[in-house]
């Protein structure tokens, strides 16, 4: 072998080590990076199965799972084909004008495309004509489509967008990913089961509106929120008049009927935030955020006119007219009410909440006493009881 050929031998020998040790760089550079991705696939994994309600998990999601992997944007959108999710997850976490995180699919064209969506991860490049409805975003460049399965069922899908179009490469391997969509799944599916049995603990039954649990744990929240927001609160107190009559004739069946459609009706004629709970028997209890003592009593009559209004219909033998009976109560706070860093100052709501309730009953008495069918206005709880309680419910 000639000099030059043995030269151009150690050359070739010499770029090959160099061409090796680059790949073996390489390598150890993916490796490095994949174990870092691992590391954070893994601390968002356990803090989405430590999430304690679908809240905290929600926001997981959206908040540190977004920061984590510098994603420029993300969604979810779940199935809600009978509108059961909207009851489980927080207003403020629905779909806003200012966040479009999360969207609830019941239209059917909705359900269709999410039907049609494949069941295996998807990543590539952004088309606004293929991709809108699940990410309205002009800026996206690339996306990855994690469709969410539960039992062979598409529960909803996950999106996570990037302005980089080279972020989620068409084909990529994206193994992380996929395990990271059915981790998502199994932790939204038990938090909406767990929520479904908090409803079930606080829900009525017989005529699926609150209970009295549920009325009782919301009206001292409720009174703390409308304090700092130095608003009215109002409370109505309903009673079904000659309700045991209707018992003694007919049953408790038909009794039943009753109490069902005359929740409903009631229930027509409240904000989606009112709180309307069955607090016993016969009786129903309503809770008014926000509301004036005027704005209470045109409540009141309009409940009352959608029970009396059309007759109750049990079957072509069972036609009953029915009436109630309201007492309606407010409460206006203001910065001497309520002192939150009173240690006893939860006792104190407690106890102006039961005297909120307790007046408005006593004007449904007076309402029973007079006639029934009408409401009764025991008007603002006197301020002055309570700040004569030696300032601040020291009595």
């Amino acid at each position: 072998m000639s000099h030059f050929e043995q030269k151009n031998t150690m050359q070739q020998s010499v770029d090959e080590n160099s061409q090796l040790k680059a790949q073996l760089k390489q390598l150890l550079s993916n490796a490095h990076e994949n174990q870092l991705k691992l590391k954070r696939f893994e601390q968002i994994e356990f803090k989405l199965m430590a999430a304690e309600s679908i809240e905290q998990l929600l926001v997981i999601i959206r908040d540190e799972y977004t920061s984590l992997f510098k994603l420029d944007d993300c969604a979810l959108l779940l199935e809600d084909e009978n509108l059961s999710l909207r009851r489980l997850i927080p207003d403020g976490l629905q779909n806003t004008p200012n966040d479009h995180f999360l969207t609830l699919l019941n239209f059917p064209v909705e359900l269709e495309k999410l039907h049609y969506l494949p069941t295996e991860l998807m990543t590539g490049f952004y088309h606004s004509n293929h991709h809108q409805w699940l990410m309205n975003n002009p800026h996206i460049e690339s996306i990855a489509v994690m469709p969410l399965m539960r039992h062979g069922r598409k529960i909803g899908v996950f999106c996570c967008g990037s302005y980089d179009r080279t972020r989620f490469q068409a084909h990529a391997a994206c193994d992380f990913l996929q395990r990271l969509s059915f981790i998502m799944a199994v932790c939204i599916e038990n938090a909406l089961n767990l929520e479904r049995l908090k409803l079930s603990s606080m829900t009525d039954a017989l005529t699926q509106v609150h209970n009295r649990r549920f009325f009782d744990q919301r009206l001292p929240q409720e009174l703390s929120r409308n304090d700092r927001a130095l608003t009215a609160i109002s409370c109505l107190f309903l009673d079904i008049d000659h309700f045991k009559q209707v018992n003694d004739t007919y049953g408790h069946g038909v009794g039943d009927d009753v109490l069902c459609q005359v929740a409903q009706r009631i229930q027509t004629g409240l904000r989606t935030h009112d709180i309307l709970a069955r607090y016993g028997g016969e009786e129903f209890a309503v809770l008014l955020p926000d509301t004036s003592n005027d704005e209470a009593m045109m409540v009141a009559q309009r409940i009352i006119d959608a029970v009396n209004k059309d007759r109750i219909v049990i079957d072509k033998n069972v036609i009953l007219t029915i009436t109630i009976s309201a007492g309606v109560s407010t409460l206006m706070t203001d910065d001497t009410m309520i002192d939150d860093t009173r240690s006893d100052s939860l006792n104190d709501i407690k106890s102006l909440g039961m005297k909120l309730l307790s007046t408005a009953d006593e004007a449904l008495y007076d309402a029973k006493k007079q006639g029934r069918n009408r409401a009764i206005n025991a008007g603002l709880l006197a301020l002055i009881d309570s700040v004569e309680c030696s300032q601040k419910f020291q009595c």
